[in-house]
């Protein structure tokens, strides 16, 4: 009798925790339910951002050893677009952004003045957050970074007469700053975030016509500026609740 009686309890135990399980109670050994996919940072967005960047060059003349080191400042504005995964607090994402900008830091070497000019940049940036407060999005970016660089040299007074010689293209770096998003609306978002640009550096050697004798410089020329702005963000697709994260 007794054994009856152990042999049907457990029986029991085990239909009651069939019961639990078919009826969506939690097991003590089921894992902890994903919440990867849909949530207020989550998929495609575009926005248009507005701030301030200065520029600082150092210019180096090879030939002499001799270096000098100026800056200039702008307001830039521009667009961006990117995607993000959310995870629970996690977020990942890429970017991309083009952006107008107006620098020309220029350095004097006697009568030689050596000048260098950035009228656009752009990024394509990855993006690693964490959410806080639920609605508040704190991020790093980096990635790589474009312009559009005119470099110059004038020389008025050069031997066999004046001289002028501007090389413009576009130059690669790399970027890395930071950033947080605050969601306003479930569509709506506004950012504010700073980064740094650096294009590397690169080496031009001029030489004045003929007729001029030993007139030939070699300039290295490094090219970073910083950027600080503002940004309003619209995130396609439904609206979203705001559910606690964990």
């Amino acid at each position: 009798m007794k054994r009856q009686l152990i042999f049907i309890s457990a029986i029991s135990l085990g239909l009651m925790g069939t019961n639990a399980l078919a009826d969506g109670m939690p097991s003590s050994y089921s894992a902890a339910p994903s919440r990867c996919g849909p949530g207020l940072f989550s998929g495609a967005y575009i926005g248009g951002a507005l701030g301030y960047a200065n520029q600082w060059d150092k210019v180096t003349n090879e030939i002499f050893g001799t270096k000098y080191k100026t800056d200039d400042s702008s307001v830039t504005f521009g667009g961006y677009a990117g995607y993000n995964w959310q995870c629970d607090r996690v977020l990942l994402g890429v970017e991309t952004d083009i952006n107008y900008i107006d620098m020309g830091p220029s350095s004097t070497d006697g009568t030689v003045t050596l000048t260098s000019k950035t009228d656009w940049y752009g990024t394509v940036r990855a993006r690693a957050g964490l959410v806080v407060h639920d609605s508040l999005l704190l991020y790093a970016t980096g990635g790589l970074a474009y312009a559009g660089v005119d470099h110059t040299l004038n020389d008025p007074a050069a031997p066999g007469g004046p001289f002028f010689q501007s090389d413009s293209g576009t130059k690669t770096g790399w970027t890395l700053g930071a950033g947080g998003e605050l969601v306003h609306d479930s569509n709506w978002l506004i950012r504010a975030e700073a980064f740094f640009v650096d294009l590397g550096s690169q080496t031009r050697q001029y030489t004045a016509p003929a007729g001029c004798v030993n007139c030939t410089s070699i300039v290295k020329w490094e090219d970073d500026f910083w950027v600080g702005r503002l940004g309003l963000t619209y995130k396609f697709g439904p609206r979203e609740e705001r559910v606690p994260l964990k």
